[in-house]
């Protein structure tokens, strides 16, 4: 793939990016994405620039070519330009057939990537990578900019917080580049760049490296090359749920290439673009945007699915829209009414210590816990040690609620309301409706990090109503220690018991457990 480089640049290119060998020594993340501390990822991050920028510089832009414009079916140019070997193993024949009984996956992942895969496609064949790379989202996330784990990996790609900045994936309390789908395919091929030029050249260990960390496969490689076996990835002793990821990739690959022997549909997606992007550097609404393109509010959010709310700030960033929509519609977007929302101004990054909390961290950098939530995509107020969070700046909005909340005349929860979960809801946009924190709705309804909401679910929430005596007041975690109780919490903070039960969804004659957390709202 990269023979357009002289041997020269390539020489000067793989030793601009050589990777110490104490990166071997580093820890891989729970998730499969690796994340190392934060130098060697910065050093690596530069040197991940250099791949892509040296790879574009020599490489020759993609030049119209009569045949690809010809194609009807997008995956269908995909199929008949894919190059990667596919050997007889056991591993890719269990994956066909699982994909073979489970058709419907792709025909999900195919309506999932239809706004953005001729993007994906002819950025691929322009940066001359392997078309089967469009086809490593499928086992990521079947395409859904949604997805993510318990683990915080998010998007399309399932970027890691740490990997998705250091190539270059802002994240903040109104944004995430993990989720916007160009951006962050943009940063997977600068990631695949990287490895590919760090692991022999060889595009299944590139590939490998991505999802189980590029530590792990490059112990991999100096292991095999001190014993003199061969380095590329089938020669790897990986663990096993590693090793089985590419054999899913290849699996794909192969039913795609060759549907009609295995008798499956090749899913059909028009061989034009879907979309186009526009420079914005103003405050929107997005209700408004999507009345001005004559589409839904659902669809705007699902062509920008990076954005955390309709309400986007005041900066300079990206919006997808229609590719019908007219020439002059970035002009359109910009004689909107400018929306006034103060931009999230970040404090930097914060690594948790024994005994933190996230009041006690909010305090400390002069913003709010829901903040903090928000920019870090936190669904509960656990934190373990060592875990690096976003420190973000408070927003003005945040700033009122807060006043309001902890003003003279804040108000007590009334009765129980519900909300029914529509397609595409989230727990953060919900609470943003109910004017709620994500934190308290998981609490109201047992919710953990792991579930999944569902539509037609019904959320039990609580509004403000009538007067709470606390004033000038700050929130606290406090976590259940053996012997506590109701009463003796209360005492020692000055607060109501009432007021506990109120604050945390409880009952007053409920057993608290050891270990439980408990928010507290103390008069300052």
């Amino acid at each position: 793939m990269l023979k357009k480089l002289s041997v020269a640049v390539a020489a000067a290119l793989l030793a601009s990016c050589a990777v110490p060998t104490q990166q071997d020594k580093t820890a891989d993340s729970a998730d499969g994405h690796y994340e190392s501390s934060d130098a060697p990822i910065q050093d690596k991050a530069a040197s991940a620039q250099q791949v892509a920028n040296a790879l574009l510089k020599h490489n020759s832009p993609l030049q119209p070519d009569a045949k690809l414009a010809q194609y009807d079916n997008l995956w269908q140019r995909i199929a008949d330009q894919m190059t990667l070997t596919v050997p007889d193993n056991d591993d890719i024949e269990t994956q066909k057939r699982f994909f073979i009984r489970n058709q419907k996956l792709l025909k999900t992942a195919s309506d999932n990537a239809a706004p953005f895969l001729y993007h994906i496609v002819t950025e691929l064949e322009r940066r001359n990578m392997p078309l089967e790379l469009a086809l490593l989202p499928i086992v990521e996330s079947t395409y859904n900019p949604k997805a993510g784990s318990f683990s915080g990996v998010l998007g399309i790609w399932q970027f890691s917080s740490g990997t998705g900045r250091n190539f270059g994936l802002k994240q903040n309390a109104w944004y995430d580049g993990r989720r916007d789908v160009i951006e962050s395919s943009r940063a997977a091929m600068d990631y695949l760049q990287y490895l590919y030029s760090n692991v022999e050249q060889d595009w299944l260990s590139a590939v490998a490296a991505f999802n189980a960390g590029e530590g792990r496969v490059f112990k991999a490689i100096e292991r095999n090359k001190y014993r003199g076996k061969p380095t590329d990835f089938w020669s790897l002793n990986l663990p096993k749920q590693n090793s089985i990821y590419i054999p899913k990739l290849l699996a794909i690959a192969e039913l795609l290439k060759n549907a009609e022997k295995y008798a499956i549909p090749m899913p059909m997606l028009a061989n034009q673009p879907q979309t186009k992007v526009i420079s914005i550097n103003r405050g929107l609404d997005l209700n408004k945007a999507a009345e001005l393109l004559d589409i839904s509010v659902a669809e705007i959010r699902r062509l920008n699915p990076g954005f955390k709310s309709t309400t986007v700030p005041s900066a300079s960033y990206q919006l997808v829209v229609p590719v019908s929509s007219p020439d002059t519609i970035g002009q359109q977007l910009a004689a909107l009414p400018q929306v006034k929302v103060a931009p999230v101004a970040s404090s930097g990054r914060y690594k948790v210590k024994s005994g933190d909390s996230l009041s006690k961290i909010a305090a400390a950098h002069k913003t709010s816990v829901k903040a903090i939530q928000q920019a870090n995509q936190l669904t509960n107020s656990q934190l373990k040690i060592g875990q690096q969070l976003i420190i973000p700046g408070q927003t003005a909005m945040e700033q009122t609620t807060a006043k309001a909340r902890f003003g003279k005349t804040s108000t007590s929860r009334s009765a129980a309301q519900t909300y029914t979960v529509k397609s595409g809801d989230n727990l953060w946009e919900i609470g943003q409706k109910l004017k709620v924190s994500t934190e308290q709705l998981t609490k109201w309804n047992k919710l953990t990090a792991k579930t999944q909401l569902k539509p037609g679910q019904t959320l039990t929430y609580y509004t403000k109503s009538g007067q709470q005596s606390t004033t000038n007041g700050k929130s606290m975690t406090y976590k259940v220690k053996a012997g506590d109780s109701l009463a003796s919490i209360a005492q020692r903070f000055k607060v109501k018991v009432a007021d506990i039960v109120k604050w945390n969804n409880i009952k007053a004659n409920k057993y608290l457990q050891p270990g439980q957390e408990l928010t507290l709202y103390l008069a300052s």
